[in-house]
């Protein structure tokens, strides 16, 4: 294994940077050269010689041209080149094969378009963003290749407009391609650019310690010279307390001056003590803040390549089934398919791009989950409710947990996703489900199957860790249970499992009952504060003072936001301390804030102060407004008091 990772390693004057993609570009040319030959075999198993068969042969030739010149020193041709074959291959195997075969069906027409979709992620995976040119070569030759694809092989009489396409849906899928490559674009570039900077602030961080060591080791150093002098000062005093005996007055002298040197060091140590304490603590901090980044940031990419493969699936399937019909309002049917499968995918992306700004304290909020709800959704996008298993859900017990809602969505959509694939084949697959609390600080979600089961004596301790399988004959790459465990854990909470082969498994969610849920702060500063509380499934303002026009806008700006995520039904407004609000805010407020709002939601708002005789032109407006939206209005005494009517909506 050592000798062959010397292989793959990079030429000795690469930098570090470059030395981690060149490693990361050489592995993944031979698997690629590996998969481009398998991918041959499988075409003239199925199909015999083809004319287009030596050209993907020649791929795999070109993928380990890569290591050649990465091994040589020539690595940014390497990498380039890495990114490139699969890119313009692609494109002139699709021309030759028509130029041979003019009869062919559109198939390969889709079968490209997904390979084109897949270069997008290699240059983020072997370039560093700072290498611009590379990666922008990279990117413009995939959206080339996806943009012109239909004018190059009209340009050579080989279009792909053919009988099985009306024009709306073949326009539409090329549509649905270019959004797929954007989204994609834009996700694993995003990821690329947070993963770069938390390498750069561990870097920073080592940066910061190597300084700290350095004046703690200068501090060491003086400490040593100053406790060198002392000792030299305590041999001159002895000698003079034996020569000058009779010298009372000067004894007494020298040991004040010795008093007043050790209160000195004593003084000084205390100070270094306190700094490097300081430094410590800041250090932790920092690295947990680090390590808590890079969790973060691998659990996003797990959970990207794993959720999206069910709705990505199910394009497949459906444009698979296009291709093989000749009827219009079939073909049309199936065009609606496929958009209700891409809405599903947005949904997932949605979900995701939560994920990635879970560092923010806006997303740190736990909401009350109504388990019921995200189970009849995880069972939609698992595409449950169109196959042959059924399942059976008990929530009554108890009916919600306080958790992230991405996270939750994603451990319910893996596990219906992993009962219905490991499904035993001689028996009618079954999955149900229940809540309950074991105790008052605890809430369990159960979830059972009578599939195929696992063998826990002997796998048990693999069960969640990364790519691990226990069922090698159906596909899968071993991620969703690891998935599972790594976003319990974030959310405080575990997961356990029972499982017997051949029998089925069950799964245990843990999830802790929180009690904290009343006033979660996810802004603040010194005119507001805003916080969610989930108990009543709404966000509060508290203002602490006049307001600056500025002011006022920012934190309704931040409000929006909250109601656009969480599609809270209502806010309570404490104004005692506010002041008076501008007519050209009051517009705004209304304009910008108020019915966005109640597009997202927005049903009541309950306020504290507003009948205030400074604010008596605001409210009449404010009165006049909701009523034709149809918002509730209401105007309470105390905070108190308009909690308390909030709660009365909760079911």
């Amino acid at each position: 294994m050592r000798s062959l990772a010397t292989f793959f390693q990079s030429p000795p004057k690469a930098t570090d940077e470059q030395k981690q993609f060149i490693f990361i570009a050489n592995i993944l040319s031979v698997l690629f050269a590996g998969l481009t030959l398998i991918l041959a075999l499988i075409l003239y198993l199925i199909f015999g010689y083809s004319p287009t068969l030596p050209f993907i042969l020649s791929i795999a030739f070109l993928f380990l041209l890569v290591i050649v010149l990465n091994r040589t020193g020539l690595d940014d041709a390497g990498r380039l080149l890495f990114c490139l074959v699969p890119i313009w291959m692609t494109l002139v195997i699709t021309l030759l094969g028509k130029v041979v075969q003019p009869q062919q069906s559109y198939i390969v027409y889709f079968d490209s378009r997904y390979i084109l979709l897949v270069t997008t992620v290699l240059p983020a995976i072997v370039f560093d963003l700072r290498e611009r040119v590379k990666i922008s070569i990279s990117i413009l030759s995939t959206f080339s290749c996806l943009i012109f694809f239909d004018p190059i092989h009209n340009f050579f009489g080989l279009g792909y407009y053919q009988r099985g396409f009306d024009v709306a849906s073949y326009y539409y899928i090329n549509y649905i391609v270019f959004i797929a490559f954007a989204g994609l674009l834009l996700a694993v570039f995003i990821l690329k650019w947070r993963d770069q900077r938390a390498v750069t602030q561990l870097h920073a961080a080592f940066s910061e310690v190597q300084r700290t060591n350095t004046e703690l080791l200068s501090g060491n150093r003086k400490l040593e010279t100053f406790s060198r002098e002392i000792e030299t000062q305590n041999e001159e005093m002895q000698q003079q307390q034996e020569e000058l005996k009779t010298s009372h007055e000067m004894l007494e002298q020298a040991n004040r001056l010795i008093s007043e040197q050790r209160t000195t060091l004593q003084a000084y140590t205390s100070e270094l003590e306190r700094l490097v304490t300081e430094k410590s603590a800041d250090l932790v901090k920092t690295n947990e803040e680090l390590i808590k980044s890079n969790n973060e940031l691998r659990q996003f990419s797990f959970t990207v390549s794993h959720n999206l493969r069910g709705p990505v699936a199910r394009l497949l399937g459906l444009t698979s089934l296009m291709r093989h019909s000749r009827n219009l309002d079939e073909v049309a049917e199936l065009t609606r398919y496929i958009h209700d499968s891409a809405g599903e995918l947005d949904s997932i992306l949605k979900d995701l791009s939560q994920i990635i700004d879970i560092r923010n304290d806006l997303y740190r909020v736990r909401e009350r989950i109504f388990i019921q709800d995200e189970w009849n959704r995880a069972l939609s996008l698992a595409g449950l409710l169109a196959s042959d298993s059924s399942a059976t859900a008990a929530f009554e017990q108890s009916p919600y947990v306080f958790a992230i809602r991405p996270m939750v969505q994603s451990i319910l959509y893996n596990l219906i996703s992993n009962a219905m694939k490991y499904k035993s084949p001689d028996r009618p697959h079954q999955i149900y489900a229940t809540s309950y609390s074991p105790s008052a600080t605890e809430t369990v979600i159960e979830i059972k199957d009578n599939g195929l089961g696992m063998d826990l004596k002997t796998y048990g301790e693999s069960v969640f860790k990364l790519y691990k399988r226990f069922h090698h004959h159906i596909p899968g790459k071993g991620l969703g249970l690891y998935l599972v465990k790594s976003q319990m854990e974030i959310m405080g909470g575990k997961v356990e499992v029972e499982s017997e082969p051949d029998k089925g498994t069950v799964f245990r969610l843990r999830f802790p009952v929180l009690t904290d849920v009343g006033r979660q702060v996810f802004f603040e500063n010194d005119a507001a504060q805003l916080y969610y509380d989930a108990n009543i499934n709404n966000t509060v303002i508290i203002w602490k003072r006049n307001i600056t026009s500025a002011e006022y806008r920012n934190v309704f700006e931040v409000l929006l936001q909250t109601i656009k995520t969480y599609n809270t039904p209502g806010w309570i407004a404490d104004l005692r301390s506010q002041g008076t609000v501008t007519p050209s805010d009051q517009q705004w407020f209304i304009d910008t804030v108020l019915k966005v709002a109640h597009q997202n939601g927005l049903r009541r708002v309950g306020t504290v102060g507003f009948t205030d005789p400074i604010r008596k032109d605001y409210y009449e407006r404010m009165k006049s407004i909701s009523a034709k939206l149809e918002i509730e209005l209401q105007t309470f005494q105390s905070l108190e008091a308009a909690i308390a009517w909030m709660k009365r909506f909760v079911a």
